[in-house]
């Protein structure tokens, strides 16, 4: 029986009445981390306060525990499986050392045949209790459902993009072959002019891609243009365009134009132009193959298929892998800046609803810019917790909404642009499935979400 004296200010949610019955009938007992109040199976289980600390909530569904809630002080455990006369339906266990109030089976059975304050106080919760594990049991089984048919995606796509990549390697060197053969054929040029002709695409080819803004292109093309033109080449324009992305210049034709001239010139600058045309293609299916193969892994690190279990994971690889899903709306001018704490250890945690956070974070944050701006994602460690930040240099939260934006489908978003559900879940899941915390601060052209997360639960593997 509980002392008298107990601080009313661990129930804060507790009706008086409800108060002086926990005192009479319960017992206080103190868990170390990772010690069960009850197991999943466990028959007949107690009914439990948590007084301090936190209790996580696990279920095992298709063979992997997946996490139903995180109790704080004030709440309690255990009520649907004393209601239901059956097995305990999950295990709950100590986070972090805890006090709770445990009332026997038999105890909270018999307040509930009498109808006592604390049977209605907790028949109040169970349909909402009950309802909310069964929504979270539902929307782990569409996000495993979601992640099988990506595994089955990406596994079906890997070996096709493998196979372009080779095909497209394999293209480019033979078309460079045959261009090279066609060369040797070509007799309005001589020995000494196809080796020039050659070791100048040999140089273009392995330089580095030159990076050009918008201006400097033009004024080469232009240089280019007006060359080929002063010495009386036709499709001059094409031409100009082909050899200022490969990287030539005035120089690199005058050079020619001493080895070349009348029909060795034309002719030398046509089979120029085709080969190093023909080295491009190759370089964008290359490229294009490249970003097929990248899209892939990503997609494979988004979702950490095949790991549904808590584990060790990386966090930055979840971060970069979100902003590859997204990189489809920051092309427009989102800006990207990172800040990352590289000897950050790994995180324990589930990554595929962290990728969930982020991504509901970054959404939020590239329509609060309207898909222009700069995005800022920053990692550092505070003690035993991993701070993440998502930031953004939009309008800003009005200071009155800044309470609401975590109610279920509030939103600020016209009519069919938003549900309002996107940081509820986010919070639903950092402060129930992981024991953190969600932190605004927002101001105009400076709003960060700053995400709290245990470096690793107490729990025991």
């Amino acid at each position: 029986m509980l002392h008298d004296s107990i601080d009313t200010s661990l129930l804060p949610t507790f009706p008086p009445e409800v108060l002086e019955e926990v005192k009479r009938e319960g017992r206080i007992r103190a868990l170390q981390p990772g010690e069960a109040l009850f197991t999943e199976g466990q028959p007949d289980p107690d009914f439990f306060f948590v007084l301090s600390g936190e209790v996580r909530i696990t279920r095992q569904q298709e063979g992997e525990e997946q996490v139903l809630a995180v109790h704080q002080p004030g709440e309690f455990a255990g009520e649907l499986s004393l209601l239901t006369g059956g097995p305990a339906r999950s295990t709950g266990r100590a986070m972090r050392p805890a006090r709770v109030l445990q009332l026997r089976a038999d105890a909270f059975r018999r307040m509930v045949m009498e109808r006592s304050p604390l049977a209605k106080f907790a028949l109040q919760a169970v349909v909402a209790r009950h309802q909310e594990v069964e929504a979270r049991v539902r929307e782990q089984e569409k996000l495993a459902a979601l992640g099988r048919m990506a595994a089955s995606l990406t596994h079906e796509l890997n070996n096709p993009a493998a196979a372009a990549r080779r095909a497209a390697d394999q293209l480019r060197e033979e078309s460079l072959a045959a261009q090279h053969r066609a060369l040797s054929q070509e007799r309005r040029l001589t020995e000494p002019q196809r080796k020039a002709l050659t070791e100048l695409v040999q140089a273009l080819l392995v330089a580095p891609p030159q990076v050009q803004d918008a201006l400097a292109r033009s004024e080469l093309e232009d240089a280019l243009l007006e060359w080929l033109g002063d010495h009386g080449l036709q499709q001059a324009f094409s031409r100009a365009s082909i050899f200022a992305s490969a990287g030539m210049d005035v120089p690199h034709l005058d050079e020619l134009g001493t080895l070349l001239e009348g029909p060795a010139l034309q002719a030398g600058l046509t089979w120029l132009e085709a080969t190093l045309s023909l080295a491009e293609l190759g370089n964008v299916l290359v490229a294009s193959t490249d970003r097929l193969t990248s899209l892939i892994a990503a997609v494979k690190q988004y979702t950490y298929q095949d790991q549904g279990t808590l584990q060790e994971v990386d966090l930055h690889s979840g971060l970069e892998a979100t902003l590859a899903m997204l990189a489809h709306r920051m092309r427009g001018g989102v800006a990207v800046t990172r800040d990352y704490d590289t000897s950050l250890p790994k995180l324990w945690a589930h990554g595929s609803e962290l990728n969930q956070v982020w991504t509901n974070l970054i959404e939020n944050a590239l329509d609060a810019m309207k898909d222009r701006g700069t995005l800022l994602v920053s990692t550092s460690r505070r003690g035993d917790e991993v701070h993440v930040e998502i930031g953004d240099d939009g309008p800003g939260i009005p200071e009155e909404l800044q309470a609401r934006i975590w109610e279920p489908f509030f939103t600020t978003k016209l009519l069919g642009q938003g549900t309002g559900l996107g940081l509820d879940i986010a919070l639903r899941i950092v402060e129930r499935h992981f024991g953190g915390r969600i932190h605004l601060q927002s101001k105009p052209g400076d709003t960060r979400f700053r995400v709290e997360l245990p470096l690793k639960p107490e729990l025991p593997h």
